[in-house]
């Protein structure tokens, strides 16, 4: 059996376990249940530093953060708990293997933002000026031009 079949099996009965854990256990409390599983993922990936684990392993545990959260504090919505398991994932990608995973910033970013208290209306603000997006982007291009390569993870030669 190769690395990729034993992932792909071992990816595919955590979420038929997830997924009978749900079923079954709904009454139960669903933080606990998302925390659980999300920490079995979190344990397969520090164990095996398999990054497919260290997805499902963030967003879950969110959703059991979202559930404790929203409970115990009024304006903490699950939303901006989802948002923050996205972001996780770069934050341990990069104390934990030393390479900037950027993607996951982008849907987090966009979660959190849009469930804060007013952040529907700073998106409309962004959209409707989103050409100054375009000056950061010019200036993150012009900075990069004198950063030398290999100095910021992702680009040596092993990565």
């Amino acid at each position: 059996m190769t690395q990729q079949q034993r992932q792909k099996m071992i990816a595919g009965i955590a979420l038929v376990i997830l997924g009978l854990a749900l079923y079954y256990l709904e009454d139960l409390g669903h933080s606990l249940v998302f925390f659980l599983v999300g920490g079995g993922f979190l344990v397969v990936y520090f164990y095996r530093r398999d990054f497919g684990m260290l997805v499902p392993g963030c967003i879950i545990l969110s959703l059991g953060l979202g559930g404790v959260g929203s409970s115990a504090f009024p304006d903490f919505t699950k939303g901006m708990a989802l948002g923050l398991g996205f972001m996780a994932i770069t934050v341990v990608a990069l104390f934990y293997e030393k390479r900037l995973v950027w993607w996951p910033l982008i849907p987090g970013g966009v979660l959190f933002l849009l469930n804060l208290p007013r952040g529907r209306e700073l998106v409309r603000k962004i959209l409707d000026n989103w050409q100054l997006g375009l000056v950061v982007v010019g200036l993150i291009i012009f900075i990069s031009a004198f950063v030398k390569p290999g100095s910021r993870p992702g680009d040596g030669p092993d990565d």
